[in-house]
């Protein structure tokens, strides 16, 4: 049984290889994450849906390892440009290929269709080996949350081809069959987990050593559920996986050597010392412009995520629209306090106004989308609006997704996770505490803002963007009554039944006309 079993498998491969589509590359500009990655490439069909990859291949040198990135998202929402950005940035300069790839999300009942695509992407993948250069037996799958899932279970297969697979932050239902043979595995889990416990891992791990399968375990301490949504402090876990890759590979580092696009990564905007520094992101399109332009600040709850996570779904429609635009890293609590983080986004304003020529930019069409935490950010420097002015800083729009507009609402106890210990440092929570959450949340700072209702003018307009199901989207209501009673120019999108953030948007079209409307709406806003 176990011999007809290979068979069929073995029939499928070799199937899957006569059937293999050509390499076309749909998007020349990539996933605008990595620059020089070869974008929306059509890997399958079924019934007429289309289904592609992003694929990354080194400027230099032949035979390299490949590493295919699979997101999770519970099998109903994520795509390839979501949740997994840290690690396409991550295998790029430890010189792998790589290939983020789209699938099936119908749900769990049909898992199997997401495991026959992520099949179907790999069989793509080794079928042109030559034209991506990579060495087709040298290759590992890398899936976070259900991806992780979807990893282990076509590691059961033992794919040819396949010689590692990293499961980072997992989910283990269904992983109930291991067997000798298996690709080398390492299972990289947070302590912390409450929605996928550690002791799930740690079964899973025990399984593996029975069946003497290579295997290795890094456990991040306090680490929730999602590695992108570990604090730096957690990220500690990246350098041991690129070296655990590195030697079930037989990979040899080499220099990474990158591409020279319209996207230019990692420029310094804020020196805080010697050796150390905040970047920034940016994309500028082909042409003379000067184009309108967008700064990025993402969220994580003010004490998680970069330049690349939470927001990347919302850098295509940007660039494809012809915005020049600008995602950047900020300070994180609580090595740093909320007053640097909001000084961190002012400075970052202040360096794209001052260079402003050499991005090929209009310094007075300039937005700012922040979401969840960083929309907070944006929403405060707009209803501080005259302040952000007489400083240079004001801006032409924001834009604000599911923001926090009303931090004291936030503060149910006097934890050290509460808001007041986290942004401000305060570890009571009396009327020093209130009075600052009150002062740094947008709602109260229209009150007290603008007792003059000429000052509503230096406000900039506002587009308030939240899906029904968040649990922000009553502050969002609650904001947009109070914009609208000062006469404060406003528009609101309710995207009905989306929960919190974007990313958990993608894969569901009936959630996507946001990004459309974002754009018609900043395009009005910034003259273009």
């Amino acid at each position: 049984m176990k011999q007809l079993m290979q068979l069929f498998l073995l029939l499928l491969s070799v199937n899957a290889l006569a059937d293999c589509l050509p390499v076309k590359v749909r998007n020349p500009e990539g996933n605008y994450i990595v620059p020089g990655t070869k974008g929306d490439i059509v890997y399958a069909r079924h019934n007429g849906v289309e289904l592609a990859l992003d694929a990354y291949v080194q400027k230099r040198g032949d035979q390299r390892p490949a590493v295919i990135v699979i997101h999770g998202g519970g099998f109903t929402s994520g795509s390839r440009v979501s949740f997994i950005g840290q690690f396409l940035e991550l295998l790029t300069s430890a010189g792998y290929n790589w290939f983020a790839i789209d699938y099936r999300k119908n749900g769990v009942s049909r898992y199997k269709e997401s495991l026959e695509d992520v099949r179907a992407a790999l069989a793509f993948v080794r079928c042109h080996a030559k034209e991506f250069r990579l060495d087709p037996d040298r290759i590992a799958l890398l899936g976070e949350d259900t991806g992780a899932q979807l990893a282990g279970l076509l590691a059961t297969e033992k794919p040819t081809g396949v010689q590692a697979n990293v499961m980072i932050g997992g989910v283990y239902e269904s992983l109930t069959t291991v067997s000798s043979g298996m690709p080398a595995t390492l299972l990289v889990h947070g302590a912390a987990d409450q929605e996928v416990p550690l002791e799930q891992a740690k079964q899973y791990f025990e399984m593996l050593r029975d069946a003497d399968v290579s295997r290795d375990f890094l456990v991040m301490a306090e680490a929730i559920h999602r590695p992108e949504n570990w604090r730096p402090s957690q990220w500690t876990y990246k350098q041991p996986m690129i070296d655990w890759l590195a030697k079930t590979l037989h990979h040899r580092t080499i220099n990474y050597e990158p591409y020279k696009t319209n996207l230019q990564k990692d420029i310094p905007y804020r020196m805080l010392g010697r050796q150390e520094w905040l970047g920034l992101d940016a994309y500028v399109p082909s042409g003379h412009g000067p184009f309108p332009a967008v700064i990025i600040a993402h969220g994580g709850g003010w004490e998680a995520g970069d330049k690349v996570t939470y927001a990347a779904p919302i850098f295509e429609p940007l660039a494809k629209a012809g915005f020049a635009w600008f995602s950047i890293d900020y300070r994180l609590t609580p090595q740093a306090r909320h007053q640097d983080q909001l000084n961190d986004l002012r400075e970052a304003i202040r360096y794209v106004k001052a260079y402003a020529k050499s991005f090929r930019i209009d310094p007075n069409r300039i937005a700012i989308v922040g979401e969840s935490a960083s929309a907070q950010m944006a929403a405060y420097l707009a209803t501080n609006a005259q302040v952000e002015k007489e400083a240079g800083l004001n801006v032409a729009a924001v834009v604000s997704f599911y923001g926090v507009y009303d931090l004291a609402a936030m503060v149910k106890d006097n934890s050290p996770r509460a808001l007041h210990a986290r942004l401000f440092g305060l570890q009571e929570l009396n009327d020093q505490a209130w009075t600052m959450l009150r002062r740094y949340s947008p709602l109260y700072n229209l009150e007290t803002y603008i007792p003059n209702p000429l000052r509503i003018k230096d406000v900039p307009p506002l587009l308030l963007i939240c899906g029904t199901r968040d649990g922000l989207y009553k502050q969002q209501e609650a904001f947009a009554q109070r914009l609208q009673s000062l006469n404060a120019q406003y528009d609101a999108l309710a995207v009905e039944g989306a929960p919190h953030g974007i990313e958990n948007w993608e894969g569901h079209p009936e959630w996507m006309s946001y990004k459309q409307k974002m754009v018609a709406w900043l395009r009005v806003q910034l003259r273009q």
